[in-house]
């Protein structure tokens, strides 16, 4: 893959299903044992819990999937597996449907994105019905997960003067459970529930995985700002090689399941 491939061309390849799909399919398995519906997916992004809810809720079970990007809502809308899956546009802290309206709001991954995340919880449980649950997903603090902690350092490494942040910040940066406790707080959530979930991490290869983190995530913006992105990739693939060896990768990566109350 050329860097000058598309974020969807690398999410799909490389960091979806090395790192997205295994923590979908567990939260999907959750959801699946929560009988009040229909089902809010916020920040669906390109769609890999929705297609992992359509393949395990109940047949009855309504799924309305959201993003905040319309070209994401096309790109995920047209994938397989989600013929069942009602798409719309939407901003999590301004979403389109009436009070008390879903049984289930769930989001994988991509709260750590969000830039207003009390107001986009606020909104959460506006919409849902007495007795529903929000369910979402974090991964965990970056030491519990050794490649991307390796990439980081890479990272820091290439550009030591100015390093880029979003992994160790951003990605892995809203793991605190007493900082996410206080947000659900603020939005009047009660009752929450944190799972640790540590899964196999496995990729092809240290390029692999470099390819995934740099061109999959928002490391890339970070990236093409200080200019030669190519030269950060083997750089940070080069890192990884050095640390987990040549060939598939077989490390593992941890991430935090939070279901509240409304």
């Amino acid at each position: 893959m050329t860097v000058a491939a598309t974020r969807l061309d690398a999410l799909d390849r490389y960091l979806a299903p090395t790192v997205l799909v295994p923590f979908a399919d567990d939260m999907a398995r959750r959801l699946s044992r929560i009988s009040m519906g229909p089902l809010l997916e916020l920040a669906a992004d390109t769609g890999v819990l929705t297609r992992a809810v359509a393949s395990t809720l109940s047949a009855g079970m309504i799924i309305i999937a959201t993003d905040p990007d319309p070209l994401m809502v096309a790109h995920a809308s047209t994938r397989p597996g989600v013929a069942r899956v009602t798409w719309q546009q939407a901003d999590p802290a301004a979403l389109p449907f009436a009070d008390a309206t879903f049984g289930i709001v769930a989001c994988h991954f991509g709260v750590v994105t969000m830039p207003d995340r009390p107001g986009a919880f606020l909104e959460t449980r506006r919409v849902m019905k007495p007795g529903a649950r929000f369910v979402f997903s974090l991964p965990a603090h970056i030491r519990h997960n050794p490649v991307a902690d390796c990439l980081n350092d890479a990272m820091t490494e290439r550009f030591p003067t100015d390093p880029p942040a979003f992994l160790g910040r951003v990605l892995h940066g809203y793991a605190d459970n007493d900082r996410v406790d206080d947000d659900l707080t603020e939005a009047g959530f009660t009752d929450a529930i944190y799972t640790s979930v540590e899964l196999p991490f496995v990729v092809a290869s240290a390029r692999d995985a470099a390819l995934g983190y740099c061109l999959a995530t928002g490391l890339r913006g970070e990236l093409e700002a200080r200019g030669d992105i190519a030269a950060a990739i083997e750089f940070a693939g080069e890192a990884v090689r050095r640390r987990f060896g040549d060939g598939a990768i077989e490390s593992t990566m941890r991430a935090h399941v939070v279901s509240a109350a409304g």
